[in-house]
């Protein structure tokens, strides 16, 4: 049976998606629950959590080759330059292969 805009299975269509968003609008209310209720309790929602990447080698932080990882060295990895002052356990501004070895263990 035609109508003047086409056929009625088009309405029909239209009828389907919305439902087929009135029936995800609660999934979505139930994660931005869950992300406010980790965010108070001051720990991150894991569905939130973004993937950690592998350090990267000493040796390709170190440009100059210089057996040190600079704090210009470090500022490419935005990871490494935020913790530096935390692994440069004697504080002459430099990361040591073993003060940069708790970083790539992941334990700064």
């Amino acid at each position: 049976m035609k109508t003047k805009t086409g056929t009625k299975e088009l309405p029909l269509l239209g009828v389907a998606v919305a439902a087929m968003l009135l029936a995800l609008t609660p999934l979505a209310g139930a994660q931005s629950q869950a992300e406010d209720a980790a965010r108070r309790a001051g720990t991150p929602a894991t569905t939130t959590t973004k993937p950690t990447t592998a350090p990267r080698p000493f040796d390709e932080l170190d440009q100059n080759a210089d057996g040190v990882i600079s704090k210009d060295e470090a500022a490419v990895d935005p990871p490494l330059a935020q913790v530096f002052g935390t692994l440069d356990k004697d504080a002459d501004g430099r990361l040591t292969p073993e003060e940069y070895a708790v970083h790539a263990q992941g334990t700064p």
